[in-house]
């Protein structure tokens, strides 16, 4: 949390304060009796990943985000559905939540088997990271311009990503996992930054104290100048001006599960050793 945020939840509690009345005055409490840990603190326990997958374009790293989605969402379901076996009052309630449940697990152990296969030991059931390596910016574009734009002799059909009823036009491309986590940032500090300029400008009107508005203003100058130069950077490094509708989307990205040490110990056995690559 920076300090805007904490201003605006300062001046949040200040408009909604109300009178209370003064706490009573109490002798402070004896202190606790100090408590030691036998054996000492553990030691962490190392968390170890390996690679199992690269995605190659964007529909191939798209399509692994829809198919993780499904089985999110298909677990969720399961949780809901739990609740309300939970909670259930009669027999034929709960036998009939029952029998939903276990279609529903028998659904997701399937597609959960059918993403094993097909990205190459994957498991809902384990922890795993989706890291792009390569990202393109596409910003949204009109019938019209997309009519213009395609009449070109020069046009290259992949330039245009279709969503639905919306078009976009691949503006840029960031190569390397480093550089596109660095843009992710400060894509964050645009979009953190107007927000935050939008709930100051929000709250300005409602102040009454002098204190409290001499703050804002300044805070709203800070946020307007700092906005301005993010904005200036990303103009000069993208070549284009920032769009609060433009996406990112990987076009190449690496999927990895985590493994234990004994699996991590078993993979490094069979890795073939300087002398077998001779």
């Amino acid at each position: 949390m920076n300090k805007f945020s904490f201003l605006l939840a300062a001046l949040c509690v200040s408009l909604n304060a109300q009178e209370a009345k003064p706490a009573e005055t109490k002798a402070p409490a004896a202190p606790a009796p100090e408590m030691k840990l036998a054996g000492g603190a553990k030691a962490e326990q190392k968390t170890y990943f390996a690679e199992i997958w690269v995605g190659k374009s964007i529909p191939e790293c798209l399509n692994f985000q829809k198919n993780i989605q499904v089985l999110t969402q298909q677990v969720e379901e399961l949780k809901r559905l739990q609740i309300f076996l939970d909670n259930a009052l009669t027999t034929p309630e709960k036998e009939a939540r029952g029998h939903d449940i276990a279609a529903k697990t028998a659904k997701l152990k399937g597609d959960n088997e059918s993403m094993t296969k097909l990205y190459n030991g994957f498991s809902i059931e384990r922890p795993y990271q989706f890291t792009a390596t390569k990202a393109v910016i596409a910003t949204p574009i009109s019938n019209e311009e997309f009519a213009k734009i395609s009449s070109a002799k020069d046009f290259k059909a992949d330039s245009i990503i279709s969503t639905g009823e919306k078009k976009f036009q691949i503006r840029d491309t960031i190569s390397g996992q480093g550089e596109v986590e660095t843009f992710g940032l400060s894509l964050k500090r645009i979009t953190d930054a107007k927000a935050q300029l939008q709930q100051l400008i929000d709250v300005q009107p409602k102040l009454t104290n002098e204190a409290d508005k001499k703050k804002v203003e300044k805070a709203i100058k800070e946020i307007q100048d700092d906005l301005s130069l993010n904005l200036d950077e990303f103009k000069k490094a993208r070549g284009f001006d920032f769009n609060a509708e433009a996406i990112t989307l990987p076009s190449e990205a690496k999927l990895s599960v985590q493994i234990t040490e004994e699996e991590k110990k078993a993979i490094e056995a069979k890795a073939p050793t300087a002398s077998d690559k001779k």
